[in-house]
């Protein structure tokens, strides 16, 4: 296995907003565990006011965008060990894949697994998975995410 490049998790969320291009309140990552060159592990934990909140529970929508989010701070990071001022901007191409077992309530604590599996031309397939805090699987994914200049 890859060697974990982050010497302490990043937890700032003004640093994790330095990481990705989105900006509040379409945040929804706050936390990065772990970096490798293929793999992350992000987290968040859901505010009870977030956008994608609906009935007391994170939507169908916020845990694909969290997903999607988790990538691009897996981006991020591996831009800023590259030396670049600021993150560049990225999006959804596809969903190849999407199982949702349960919503989130907000207020709990997600944990994302991603790995990078194939990346040509700015487009990388990447799969990921979410956890609660229990450690019980609430989603799954494989998409294709586009990054440009």
């Amino acid at each position: 296995m890859t060697q974990n490049l982050l010497t302490e998790p990043i937890l700032d969320p003004q640093r994790i907003i330095q990481l990705i291009p989105q900006k509040p309140p379409f945040v929804m990552v706050d936390s990065l565990f772990v970096y490798t060159e293929l793999t992350g592990k992000t987290g968040f934990l859901i505010p009870i006011d977030n956008i994608l909140v609906e009935d007391g529970r994170f939507s169908e929508a916020g845990l694909i965008e969290h997903m999607a989010q988790s990538m691009s701070l897996h981006r991020g990071y591996q831009g800023f060990l590259s030396g670049l001022d600021k993150p560049k901007t990225g999006f959804i191409g596809a969903i190849t894949t999407l199982e949702i077992k349960s919503l989130p309530k907000a207020g709990s604590k997600l944990i994302t697994n991603v790995e990078i599996l194939k990346e040509v031309m700015g487009v990388t397939l990447v799969v990921a998975e979410t956890l609660n805090e229990k450690g019980e699987v609430v989603a799954t994914s494989e998409m294709k995410t586009v990054t440009v200049e």
